[in-house]
């Protein structure tokens, strides 16, 4: 059987506040929308914009970088696993929604400088940006900073080729 490979890479900004919620299973979950932006001109000249959101889902150690960093308006760069939902909403239309499983994350801006926000210590960090302790917080990059990358793998090599 043919192997298949679903990964999706997004520079969006975050529609709203993450929501978090523990499942009965103890897992953790944070959810938040990210818009994409394009634009291009008709064959009259018109300007068109478009906006695709997508339903991020960030789960276990990444949901509480989410929660914890994450508000409305911030640019992330994510990576995931894309898959269309298909649901009924209140008023009984067939709707459907990319919903995006983020398996890396980046912060890319932070509106929130004069906060003094914090980046989380992770294990799963990549090496130049790691702390020496974990007990000691670093400071989160500015929009001039190399942003900050957390991921949920746990450090295998995967079988890629490349």
């Amino acid at each position: 059987m043919a192997r298949t490979f679903n990964k999706v890479t997004l520079i969006g900004n975050l529609g709203r506040d993450p929501e978090s919620r523990t499942l009965p299973s103890g897992a953790k979950v944070t959810d938040f929308p990210v818009a994409t932006s394009e634009s291009y001109n008709t064959k009259n000249g018109e300007k068109v914009d478009l906006t695709t959101w997508f339903r991020a889902e960030a789960w276990d150690r990444l949901s509480d970088v989410a929660s914890q960093y994450l508000k409305k308006g911030d640019q992330v760069y994510l990576e995931g696993r894309l898959r269309m939902e298909e649901y009924t909403d209140k008023d009984g239309n067939q709707r459907s929604a990319l919903r995006l499983r983020v398996l890396d994350l980046q912060l890319l801006n932070n509106n929130r400088s004069d906060e003094g926000g914090f980046a989380p210590v992770s294990s799963s960090m990549s090496a130049p940006q790691q702390a020496t302790s974990a007990s000691q917080p670093t400071a989160m990059p500015t929009s001039n900073a190399a942003p900050t990358t957390f991921s949920s793998s746990s450090g295998e090599e995967d079988d890629l080729p490349f």
